[in-house]
């Protein structure tokens, strides 16, 4: 029986070692920071013909010499020498003779943005995936900056370019930000504001001549068969995403960028912590013609 118990502690013991706590059990692993943006890789071009060697050394054997002008990738430092990756091979190069490569943002791979001047990019990695990563971007003097890297979720089912009513995807696409909403405290935006009161609902029924649209549920009795509450924690505070604006019968319906809630996921929405939330109202110009860009990665080029 002590033997038992003992075996048991030190499993216990190990579990605990490798990081197993009681989250796991009682809810679902989300690393906020980590997850927001991938470790960056960094690269280096070449400035003259330079020898790869098998070590920090010019008594180090050449392995192969790079022609001038190519990438290498960095991997560490060893006094003025780089130990870099080059094609399949790795080694040793002078620092000398190598400079470092700027990485692009992922707005600057953007073609198609018109006069917009401030871009709120939400990316998942595949079409599939309901974590994202959001993005704020400001153009200035004609230079863009990201302002924000924030972690948030996306529909449970992930990304699509076809949205139906009910299929607990997140529309992809390019789209104008509509009004910003509260329950009690007013957020700091620059966006028109408007209340939400135990009256409120957003009309997701397609047939109802109301589809999607927000309307008072006293107001409006007969005329609509569902609609959703919006006097819930999850619109504390947010913006409205201006999705099917011509309000196509199930295409799709209250698409908002609001607080996460417990689940990990959102039926549709864009959502993030509630501070995020109000970094990004009190963040948005409307003189600067802000957009919110939903997409899988693989597919930003397209915008």
């Amino acid at each position: 029986m002590y033997r038992k118990i003992i075996v048991c502690v030190a499993f216990i013991l190990l579990l605990s070692s490798f990081g197993f706590h009681h989250s796991y059990v009682t809810g679902p692993f989300s690393p906020k920071t980590k997850s927001a943006e991938a470790a960056s890789v960094t690269q280096y071009k070449t400035t003259a013909n330079l020898n790869l060697r098998t070590s920090a050394s010019t008594k180090g054997k050449i392995i192969l010499t790079i022609p001038k002008g190519k990438t290498v990738q960095y991997i560490s430092k060893s006094g003025t020498w780089y130990k870099v990756k080059y094609k399949t091979k790795t080694g040793y190069a002078s620092s000398k003779y190598l400079t470092k490569v700027q990485a692009k943002l992922d707005i600057e791979k953007m073609k198609n943005l018109g006069k917009s001047e401030q871009v709120i990019l939400v990316t998942n990695k595949t079409a599939a995936s309901n974590k994202a990563t959001i993005q704020a971007f400001e153009k200035t003097n004609g230079k863009w900056k990201r302002t924000y890297t924030l972690s948030g979720v996306i529909g449970k089912k992930g990304m699509t370019s076809s949205k139906k009513e009910g299929d607990m995807k997140t529309p992809t696409g390019k789209y104008t930000l509509g009004t910003a909403f509260y329950r009690s405290t007013v957020p700091t935006t620059k966006l028109s504001k408007k209340k939400i009161t135990a009256d409120s609902v957003w009309v997701d029924d397609s047939k109802s001549p109301l589809y999607n649209t927000w309307q008072s549920k006293s107001k409006t009795k007969g005329q609509w068969t569902s609609a959703e509450n919006m006097n819930i924690s999850q619109y504390d505070v947010g913006f409205v995403i201006n999705y099917n604006t011509k309000r196509t019968p199930y295409k799709g319906s209250a698409i908002f960028f609001h607080v996460e809630g417990k689940s990990g996921y959102t039926a549709g929405c864009v959502a993030t912590s509630k501070s995020n939330v109000n970094k990004i109202l009190s963040w948005v110009k409307p003189a600067k013609n802000p957009v919110i860009i939903m997409t899988p990665e693989a597919d930003m080029a397209k915008y």
